[in-house]
């Protein structure tokens, strides 16, 4: 084959190759520039991307220093509009090329206050993740994330929760409570109980004075003031209707009862002594035997077998009698006081014996061993003792004056009684009963018969009432749900009332201290709040600040929106300041607890969030 050549000398094969080589070269020249050149365009997109994205973070920080809690969860589009940073819709467009998502989520912490996927909510804290999406080429989906943890870093906390912090307040119809540690003086704000007098009244007609009164079951045992029918058994199962069953001639006057077992022994005034009565039968009672005292049975008490009676006479006036056999009761024990007593308590392995001496109002007898009972401690009071009511080791007395009527007396060591506190039931006592945390008395006042005290706090005991009993009190007793008075009126000589109302007040406040910020340029966060709440009740709260403490005393309380109108009902709210305010440095906070009465809600603590 013969080649032919230009007048160059090359060959047309050899033109052909080159121009191969060199369209070869320049395609992949070009090649390259182009793949530089989209290489370059992403770096500047993932540059671009990533200024948003940090950019996103920013805004977020930037909303997080005005307000923390406006930091709430979701997705999120960011909008600026005066010169402020707020959350709009997401996705949101940027430079009509990206679109941002910014997403805040809750964060968690483990034992060791790690930052984990589970574990203990950490509510000052949030997860921020900017998210900048495209598309390269209009074809593959691109994007970045950043994330970051804000915390609530810049703003100071007034928190109450404790004993001292409540107490620096003002109570209307609230109180402080003890709570569960921690702190160790932790501490809760609650409506206070109310506490009234029963409207139950109902009375039965014995026809004369009643004296003394003992219940048991469905049967008052009472004495009477009558010749004729000293000794009455009342059916009181229907308070309502109480009927007279049984009514017995003890030959004199009843003076006190005491129903133990089977058997009721009944105080006989004048010299008449003391009568043991069969009431197996309330129906028809009978005397079973009659104990000649030489003098009238003041009260009396019994424990196992064994008798002790207080005696209306100076000298012997203690004596104790075992009872097994009942119609044959032997004297085990006389003591010579050279005084007449008036009442006897047993309690444990003594008798506490109220006096007529005011020097020696208060007697302690060991009476472990029946034929051997001595003195071993006594207590004046600086009256006669009427009645005694014990309760643990804390002994309440009614004395002989109208003033201070009210003994309270500490017996843990019997030997030496010591005297607690005393206080005025407005009369003078006659006889003492205790139901729960109350102590009933049957006071000689016409009006103001029965007196209800509040022993809870032995230590700090209260008067809740006096109620009208339709004359002046003479004997008590109680159960549960009833208080048994025996009066001075014929008609109404055994008086039935229920024993004391108690229920939650229906509405109380709180109003906190006054809080100084230490600056005219406060801001207020938000408010928190930890309560126990329950079926009907609630929690609200309203908020005043003032440039001084003087003038917060006449600052408006408002709520959410600014105004009295409203309160903050939701835990963590956002505070708003009534616009009239005189300034920002001092701040107090009112809470409002409801109840329907039945039980109340507990504010545990309060947290204020403020950035000075």
């Amino acid at each position: 084959m013969k080649i032919t050549k230009n007048e160059s000398g090359f060959s047309l094969v050899e033109i052909l190759l080159a121009i191969s080589v060199f369209a070869i070269f320049a395609v992949g020249i070009t090649y390259l520039s182009l793949d530089t050149l989209d290489r370059d365009a992403k770096v500047v997109l993932n540059n671009e991307a990533l200024h948003y994205a940090q950019e996103g973070l920013e805004v977020v920080r930037n909303i997080r220093d005005r307000n923390f809690l406006l930091l709430t969860n979701g997705d999120h589009g960011l909008a600026l509009a005066d010169n402020v940073w707020t959350f709009g819709l997401a996705p949101e467009a940027v430079d009509s090329f990206y679109e941002r998502r910014v997403t805040i989520s809750d964060v968690y912490r483990d034992i060791d206050g790690n930052i984990a996927e589970e574990g203990t909510l950490d509510p000052d804290t949030k997860r921020i993740d900017s998210t900048i999406s495209w598309t390269q080429n209009g074809v593959i989906p691109r994007s970045i994330t950043l994330t970051e943890y804000l915390a609530n870093w810049r703003a100071d906390d007034w928190i109450v929760t404790t004993c001292p912090e409540f107490n620096g307040g003002t109570f209307t119809n609230t109180e402080v409570i003890d709570l569960n540690p921690p702190p160790d003086v932790n501490c809760g704000i609650k409506l206070v109980e109310m506490e009234s007098g029963s409207e139950f009244f109902s009375s039965a007609n014995v026809g004369k004075h009643g004296t003394d009164v003992d219940v048991d079951g469905n049967y008052a045992y009472m004495t009477v003031n009558d010749m004729n029918s000293g000794f009455q058994i009342v059916n009181v199962s229907n308070p309502q209707s109480p009927s007279i069953v049984s009514s017995l001639n003890i030959g004199k006057k009843g003076t006190s009862a005491k129903k133990d077992g089977n058997y009721a022994y009944i105080g006989l005034d004048q010299s008449a002594g003391l009568k043991i009565i069969n009431v197996s039968a309330p129906g028809s009672p009978s005397v079973t035997s009659t104990i000649n005292l030489g003098a009238a049975a003041n009260q009396s008490d019994v424990k196992d077998d064994y008798l002790y009676t207080a005696i209306n006479q100076t000298s012997n006036s203690f004596k104790s009698y075992n009872v097994t056999n009942k119609a044959a009761p032997s004297l085990t024990k006389t003591i010579n006081f050279g005084d007449n007593l008036h009442t006897i308590k047993i309690h444990g392995d003594y008798a506490y014996v109220g006096s007529f001496d005011d020097e020696t109002g208060l007697r302690v007898l060991d009476i472990s061993n029946p034929s051997n009972v001595h003195q071993v401690g006594s207590l004046s009071v600086g009256e006669e003792v009427h009645a005694i009511a014990i309760s643990g080791n804390i002994a309440f007395l009614g004395v002989a004056e109208d003033d201070e009527s009210l003994k309270v007396v500490d017996i843990t060591t019997p030997a030496s009684p010591s005297l607690i506190t005393e206080m005025d039931v407005n009369g003078m006592i006659q006889d003492l009963t205790i139901s729960g945390d109350y102590l009933y008395a049957a006071v000689d006042s016409v009006h103001g018969g029965l007196a209800g005290v509040n022993i809870s706090d032995p230590y700090n005991p209260y008067l809740i009432y006096n109620l009208d009993a339709g004359g002046k009190g003479t004997g008590i007793d109680s159960d549960e749900n009833y208080i048994y008075i025996t009066t001075n009126t014929a008609n109404k000589g055994l008086v039935i009332i229920g024993t004391t109302v108690t229920g939650m007040t229906t509405n109380g406040t709180y109003v906190s201290e006054a809080l100084d910020t230490g600056s005219s340029d406060t801001v207020y966060n938000f408010i928190e709040w930890v309560s126990q709440e329950v079926q009907g009740g609630s929690i609200r709260f309203q908020i005043r600040t003032a440039n001084s403490v003087g003038n917060l005393d006449t600052a408006t309380w408002v709520g959410p929106d600014g105004t009295g109108s409203t309160y903050y009902e939701t835990s963590r709210t956002s505070i708003t300041l009534d616009p009239g305010r005189t300034g920002d440095r001092y701040f107090q906070y009112n809470v409002i607890l409801d109840s329907t009465g039945v039980s109340s809600p507990v504010l545990d603590s309060v947290r204020i969030n403020y950035t000075p």
